[in-house]
């Protein structure tokens, strides 16, 4: 948990903020406080926030790791699956990368493998509500 907390935090130094209202439980164990005007959906293993318009969306996948242990291989992994940038390591368990999604928009990828599982955050685009809405995730 510890380590999906510094996850999220470390996204949250790439935005700006503003007020939160709509906390929301998801089927991952996932809390969200989801600001007004954003759409959600949540999955079995991820959540999906979308900014009204469509200017920025936000990704959050808790799944089985299925035996991958190093938060830097699968962020390698994920980075050549995108044909991302090269990785960066953001601290001991957590890596960044990017690429530009088919609508030519950049989309930043957080990477940690924590207890067997693969935490993934993903932000495509930017709205004010980012770092507000990563700010208040939280975990079962």
């Amino acid at each position: 948990m510890k380590k999906f907390l510094t996850l999220f935090c470390i996204a949250t130094l790439f935005f700006a903020g503003t007020a939160f209202s709509e906390p929301i439980e998801f089927p991952n164990g996932i809390t969200v406080d989801v600001a007004p005007g954003w759409s959600y959906e949540g999955e079995e293993d991820t959540v999906v926030l979308t900014a009204e318009g469509g200017s920025c969306v936000i990704a959050i996948i808790v799944s089985d790791a299925q035996g991958i242990t190093s938060s830097e291989e699968a962020a390698k992994v994920m980075s050549q699956e995108h044909e991302g940038s090269e990785i960066e390591k953001i601290d001991d368990d957590t890596y960044l990368y990017t690429f530009m999604n088919e609508a030519g928009i950049e989309t930043r990828v957080f990477v940690g493998v924590e207890d067997g599982k693969l935490k993934v955050l993903s932000i495509t685009g930017d709205h004010k509500d980012v770092e507000g809405m990563i700010d208040s995730i939280t975990e079962k």
